[in-house]
């Protein structure tokens, strides 16, 4: 796969749970983040090419609010070395002001 990133990732060390908002199912944790996507981690394959309304759960408060909402669209995803988990990339269609101040202040505590 070429490598066609711009910025560079940050390994999340917390739990950042992630919702539909559509259909309120959890479809994952963010492994990987950054301004632009992620990198989420899931029990079962995420539809590729797919728009996503998502809300991201925070293991505490940040910039006076526990989750942030953005929409993102899927553009890969493979299957772990386990087999039992995959990995899938997500770039960011929109992205609120308020949703990117959060990741940026998680981002440079990393």
């Amino acid at each position: 796969m070429t490598e066609r990133r711009r910025l560079e990732r940050h390994h999340v060390s917390n739990s950042l749970e992630v919702f539909d908002l559509d259909t309120g199912d959890h479809l994952g944790r963010v492994v990987d983040l950054h301004v632009e996507g992620l990198m989420l981690l899931s029990d079962r394959p995420v539809d590729l090419f797919r728009c996503f309304a998502l809300q991201v759960n925070l293991p505490m408060r940040l910039n006076g609010v526990h989750e942030f909402l953005l929409d993102a669209e899927t553009l890969w995803n493979r299957q772990s070395l386990n087999g039992q988990q995959y990995w899938t990339g997500m770039h960011f269609t929109n992205l609120p002001e308020a949703s990117r101040q959060c990741i940026e202040k998680m981002v440079a505590s990393l």
